[in-house]
């Protein structure tokens, strides 16, 4: 009687998956972890940018003086600083104003500028 072939995978074939699978899941796990500090980096930089355009619209609108300002930042967000540095060197009204954050997260710092031209009718 011939021997009858074998169905379905043997005990070496079923382990070596299980760790194959097993690498697998492994190498995903850093990432796992290091999304929670992405988000709050993330999340910090989106604050930041919002207390710069709030600076700069204040500056067009009259709001806040063409001056050289350091404002400590909001929004629950201890660690942030805004610069504004304008220079009146433009033309015709126009002042170079150079908005800076900066902001310290998970024991690093951050920094964001924008530089624009803002008119203001001396």
């Amino acid at each position: 009687m011939p021997p009858r072939p074998s169905s379905g995978f043997s005990l070496v074939e079923s382990l070596i998956a299980l760790l194959v699978l097993s690498v697998a899941l492994l190498m995903g796990l850093p990432l796992i972890q290091q999304q929670p500090g992405i988000v709050r980096r993330l999340d910090a930089q989106h604050v930041a940018l919002r207390e710069m355009e709030s600076v700069l619209e204040a500056m067009r609108s009259g709001a806040m003086p063409l001056e050289s300002i350091h404002l400590p930042g909001g929004h629950g967000q201890p660690g942030l600083w805004v610069d504004v540095q304008p220079e009146h060197d433009a033309p015709a009204g126009l002042y170079h104003v150079t908005v800076r954050a900066v902001w310290r997260i998970q024991g690093r710092d951050f920094e964001k500028r924008v530089e624009t031209l803002v008119w203001s009718p001396d």
